[in-house]
C-alpha cells in the first residue's frame, strides 16, 4: 500500500479524482434524464384505451354528429369535431390499470374525430366542446375521463375518446355540442 500512495501522491493522480468523480457523476445524471424523458414520452398510455374488449360492451350507438370551428390569432384554422358513436361499457382501461364500474353505475365512452386542416399543429381540450345530461335533470356534466390535451398535427385527423360515468337506469340523454361561447347543437341519445 505505501508504494500505492507514494505513486499516487508523487504523479499527482490525487488532484484529478473529485474531477473525474464530478464529470462522471454528470454524465449518469444526464444519461438517466434523457432516458426517462424518452421512455415517458414514447410510452405514455392514452388515458382512455383505444380499443375496448368486446366481452365488456353492452351497447354501441352511431352518432355522426359534429360541427366546425376557426382557431388562431385571426381564426383562420378550420378544426371539425365529430362524435362519430358512443359506447356503454362497464371496464375501461385508465393510464394502463383496467377499471371497473361500480356495481350501479356504466361507463358512457363517446368515440371522437378531430380533424385539423391547419398549418400547424395544436392541441385541443376536446372535453370543453361536448356536454352530457340526463334527460330529466338539467345539470350539464363535463366528461370525468379524457386524453385532454389531445394533440393533432396539422392537415391530419386525431381519433379519441371521452368518457362519463352514468348509473345503469339511466338511459335517455341530451348532448349539448359547440363552443363554450358559441352556438350549441343539442341532440337526444336513446340508450
Amino acid at each position: 500500500m505505501n508504494k500505492c500512495s507514494n505513486f499516487v501522491k508523487e504523479n499527482g493522480a490525487i488532484k484529478f479524482l473529485p474531477l473525474i468523480g464530478g464529470f462522471l457523476a454528470v454524465l449518469v445524471i444526464a444519461f438517466l434524464v434523457i432516458g426517462f424523458k424518452n421512455v415517458s414520452q414514447n410510452n405514455k398510455p392514452p388515458l382512455i384505451k383505444e380499443n375496448v374488449n368486446a366481452s365488456t360492451m353492452k351497447i354501441n350507438k352511431d352518432i355522426n354528429k359534429g360541427f366546425e370551428f376557426y382557431i388562431g390569432d385571426k381564426k383562420t384554422t378550420k378544426i371539425k369535431y365529430e362524435v362519430e358513436s358512443a359506447e356503454v361499457v362497464s371496464e375501461i382501461t385508465v393510464k394502463g390499470q383496467q377499471v371497473k364500474a361500480a356495481e350501479e353505475k356504466m361507463f358512457l365512452i363517446f368515440n371522437l374525430k378531430i380533424t385539423n386542416e391547419g398549418k400547424a399543429g395544436i392541441q385541443i381540450n376536446t372535453r370543453d366542446f361536448l356536454r352530457l345530461s340526463v334527460k330529466d335533470r338539467k345539470e350539464k356534466l363535463a366528461a370525468d375521463i379524457h386524453n385532454d390535451p389531445v394533440e393533432v398535427q396539422a392537415i391530419s385527423t386525431k381519433y379519441t375518446r371521452l368518457g362519463f360515468v352514468v348509473n345503469k337506469t339511466d338511459k335517455n340523454f341530451q348532448i349539448s355540442l359547440g363552443e363554450i361561447d358559441g352556438p350549441k347543437t343539442d341532440f337526444d341519445l336513446d340508450l
